[in-house]
């Protein structure tokens, strides 16, 4: 009985782990100029032990902003500015000094450019 107990303690445990309890904060949603795109930025956040965090995915303009971390930049300890470029790349310009924990070169056929200042 103890053996079922404990077993039954650790994997209620372990499916608590398993849900997600990250909420995507949108602060900017930018539509590309032929319309087809957006991009969308957002801080994630997955309760008290996540910092500050600035992210961005880039998606089909009716898609909904999926429940997960960018597809194109993940950055923390600081922000971003993102724009829209006239041949249709992105422009992204980050705080200097941020930790940049991803960094695509490219997402859905959007080239991305990084700059910080």
């Amino acid at each position: 009985m103890l053996r079922l107990l404990a077993s039954l303690t650790v994997c209620l445990t372990l499916a608590g782990c398993l849900g997600s309890e990250c909420v995507n904060e949108v602060s900017e949603v930018l539509e590309s100029p032929d319309g087809t795109k957006k991009i969308v930025v957002f801080s994630r956040n997955c309760g008290a032990t996540t910092g500050f965090n600035t992210q961005a995915s880039i998606i089909e303009t009716k898609q909904k902003l999926p429940d997960a971390g960018g597809n194109a930049f993940v950055v923390d300890k600081g922000t971003a500015k993102v724009s829209w470029k006239k041949d249709g790349g992105v422009a992204v310009v980050f705080d200097r000094g941020v930790r940049v924990f991803k960094k695509e070169p490219a997402v859905s056929g959007v080239a991305i450019e990084y700059r910080e200042e």
